[in-house]
């Protein structure tokens, strides 16, 4: 890495590490953390379950409720 690549990636991180202190000294930064608990809980008790686990299967089936059939595109389907 060349020494103006460094010193470019340098301005950004200075520029961020001056904000989360900041945030630490004025106190905003307790604020943003506590919020995203209170989405997160009320998230879980809005899903019944963990957000974590209700936003994964809504990634890897598009759905966020349990009951949802999937879909199978071309694949044969067995019945059970």
């Amino acid at each position: 890495m060349s020494r103006v690549t460094k010193f470019l990636l340098l301005i950004p991180a200075a520029i961020i590490m001056l904000d989360v202190l900041l945030m630490i000294i004025n106190g905003t930064l307790l604020m943003v953390l506590l919020t995203f608990f209170g989405f997160y809980l009320i998230a879980s008790l809005a899903f019944k379950e963990s957000a974590f686990e209700s936003l994964k299967r809504w990634i890897n089936t598009g759905h966020l409720s349990n009951n949802h059939q999937e879909v199978n595109y071309g694949q044969p389907t067995r019945k059970s």
